[in-house]
């Protein structure tokens, strides 16, 4: 079996195609992303990224984080704590 980023030849490889060394390359350079986008980003209770974010990154120098958003309901229509007599 080859790896599909280096073409070596693997006993084992990843889900993704990858040997061991490429697998381990492309998390660390995944977690720092990550850590890059919590410092740019992240704030407690409002915008949130979890360790296994997904990544979309392309071509351009940068690349889209997944994040998790709170969004407040008090006085909409989804209020949970509004008084419905």
């Amino acid at each position: 079996m080859l790896c599909s980023k280096c073409n070596q030849s693997a006993e084992v490889l990843t889900d993704g195609g990858l040997c061991e060394n490429c697998y381990l390359e492309a998390e660390e350079h995944r977690s720092e992303i990550i850590q890059l986008a919590r410092q740019e980003h992240e704030k407690e209770g409002r915008i949130e990224i979890d360790d296994n974010a997904k990544l979309s990154e392309g071509n351009d120098n940068g690349c889209y984080v997944q994040a998790w958003v709170w969004v407040g309901f008090a006085e909409t229509t989804f209020d949970k704590e509004k008084n419905h007599d």
